[in-house]
């Protein structure tokens, strides 16, 4: 007995030993790395636990990656075989003979391709009670889409959803930040700038709203953001914003600013500069602006984490006097990165925060996803340009070729049948009960097309690029519409509607309809015989995108967090609306 009471002796004490090295280990490193003024040692040892806990899942979820997309033919097949008869027994699976499918092949030839009308008699089941109506597994959530692509949807969503975005997306990020900029993953806090959303329930109790990046989704890992817990009870965004700005400003050393999107953090630079006096203000006494329409439990707890600061508010004064060229490096000198989509309709904001805010600041646009679940990851953080890696193992995809889109039932492309630099529609197969599903997203962009030219967004806002940089103004949104939402000349045409920073009146209007002409050959050989007429363009009035934004939501169940302004309007009622606010 006493011999074995020695050996655990021996044990606890290695043990101990152990262990305390690995602590020592760990605080040596908390002390020696950068934080951001707000941590505190036990907030910044939470902050280097995260960062290595989602560094050695990233490095786990990258090598499955790079195995699984060497062979992606048999990934695919694997993904779907499994999907199908893990869902046979639902009532979809029955209806649609899933035991029946037994490859891929068969797959395609049997099941239809989908659109969302195809899915609303099993949603409006999950409505009332049926869970299990499309999924075997039950569903989380009713994913509410951005509605950019055509009138708001109700997705359900599953965990396999949610773990897949989370170990294939989010664990994936950290590593290739790792990876390639270690100098990144610190301990400096991010300014995340999302909204709590307002939820609805179904009678059941099922939740409905986004599935976006929410602050309810991240809950978890709040002691990696710059603003307090308390704030993300906030629900009317105007003050949400202001506070995140507030506390942001706050810590010196801000390492990161991360949003869904770039018109959030554009939305964001232009709130700063046209709050700064007030901000700068509430830095200096420890306060928050009375005028805030803030809950005060909120306002008490938020103000309990302030006290006055008059040096960072002389700072940011001296700062914000000088201008707003470059702001963001002038007010965090140690600003590694911003995060956010900048690809797609973001390129517009993306182009003016780099022009004027963030100059001399990194952008990443790390993921490709929707209400579907994880498309796609951008593996390269430092690259000039955007490119996705489609995950393999996140959804089943088929292609349509963009020529073929227009029709009812095309043929469809596999993944590793794709061909480089062509253009294609999304189709997918995913966890959460869509089979052969048309997104409506093309993956060069959305669309115009009057005549069968068929302009893409790429090429339209690189168009766009060379007016702007002719009339010598900056644009702070525009959009797109064909002519048949509107009463305008008989030949069809494009709308084009453009909101200047300033208004302008002595702009070439004809610009735009020749650049796209020297650009486009086919839309040239259209123009030249006539069958389309030029571009219509017109100059809103400022802020009509802001209430264009406002409008599109209250009629939607979308989020501001999933919000981008569509490039392409096709609703009568929104051109209408920018028609009757033009200068």
């Amino acid at each position: 007995m006493s011999r074995l009471l020695n050996v655990v002796k021996r044990v606890v004490f290695t043990s101990t030993i152990i262990g305390g090295g690995a602590c020592s280990l760990i605080l040596y490193n908390v002390g020696t790395s950068s934080w951001s003024d707000s941590h505190t040692w036990s907030s910044a040892t939470r902050h280097y636990l995260t960062n290595k806990f989602m560094v050695v899942l990233g490095f786990i979820s990258f090598r499955d990656l790079v195995k699984n997309s060497r062979n992606v033919r048999e990934t695919q097949e694997n993904l779907l075989m499994d999907n199908l008869v893990k869902n046979t027994a639902t009532l979809y699976g029955k209806e649609f003979g899933f035991e029946k499918m037994n490859s891929v092949a068969e797959f395609r030839k049997q099941h239809p391709l989908t659109r969302y009308s195809h899915y609303q008699p099993y949603v409006e089941k999950i409505q009332n009670g049926d869970l299990l109506a499309l999924t075997a597994d039950i569903p989380l959530q009713l994913a509410v889409t951005s509605g950019t692509s055509g009138k708001s949807s109700l997705l359900p969503t599953t965990n396999f959803i949610f773990t897949r975005f989370f170990l294939s997306g989010i664990a994936l990020l950290f590593q290739r930040l790792q990876e390639t900029h270690p100098e990144w993953v610190t301990l400096q806090k991010s300014m995340k700038l999302f909204y709590t959303p307002r939820w609805k329930y179904t009678e059941t109790g099922l939740r409905i709203g986004p599935n976006s990046s929410n602050p309810d989704s991240a809950q978890r890992i709040y002691h990696l953001y710059s603003t307090p817990p308390p704030a993300y009870r906030i629900l009317t965004e105007p003050e949400a914003l202001y506070i995140h700005l507030l506390f942001g400003l706050l810590d010196q050393n801000l390492g990161n600013i991360e949003a869904n999107f770039a018109s959030t953090v554009y939305t964001g630079f232009r709130t700063l500069e046209s709050r700064w006096e007030e901000l700068v203000q509430d830095i200096q006494t420890g306060t928050i602006n009375s005028n805030l329409n803030i809950p005060s439990d909120i306002r008490e707890q938020l103000e309990a984490v302030m006290k006055p600061n008059p040096e960072r508010a002389e700072e940011l004064r001296k700062e914000f006097t000088a201008g707003f060229e470059n702001i963001a490096k002038r007010i965090w000198p140690n600003l590694n990165l911003i995060m956010c989509t900048t690809t797609g309709t973001m390129k517009m904001y993306t182009s003016s925060l780099k022009s004027k805010y963030c100059r001399d600041t990194q952008t990443y646009s790390p993921i490709y996803g929707a209400s579907e679940g994880l498309l796609g990851v951008n593996l390269y953080p430092d690259s000039t340009q955007s490119l996705y890696c489609l995950i393999p193992s996140a959804q089943f995809f088929e292609f349509i070729r963009q020529e073929d889109s227009d029709t009812d039932n095309p043929d469809t492309l596999l993944l590793h049948q794709l061909e480089k630099g062509q253009a294609y529609e999304v189709v997918v197969t995913n966890g959460s009960g869509l089979y052969r599903y048309r997104m409506g997203d093309v993956v060069q962009g959305q669309m115009l097309n009057v005549h069968g030219e068929k302009i893409s967004e790429e090429v339209f806002f690189t168009t766009l690029k060379k007016c702007e940089k002719t009339w010598n103004i900056r644009l702070r949104d525009y959009t797109t519409a064909e002519s048949v939402l509107s009463e305008s000349s008989a030949l069809p045409h494009y709308l084009l509607f453009i909101e200047p920073e300033s208004e302008c009146c002595d702009l070439n209007l004809d610009l735009p309809d020749t650049t796209l002409r020297s650009d486009h050959p086919v839309y040239e050989s259209f123009r030249a015989k006539g069958s389309i007429d030029k571009i219509q363009v017109i100059q809103v009035k400022r802020g009509s995108f802001q209430a264009l934004q406002e409008m599109m939501l209250a009629t939607s169940m979308a989020s501001s967090n999933q919000f981008k302004v569509p490039r392409v309007l096709r609703k009568e009622e929104h051109v209408k609306y920018l028609l009757e606010n033009s200068i």
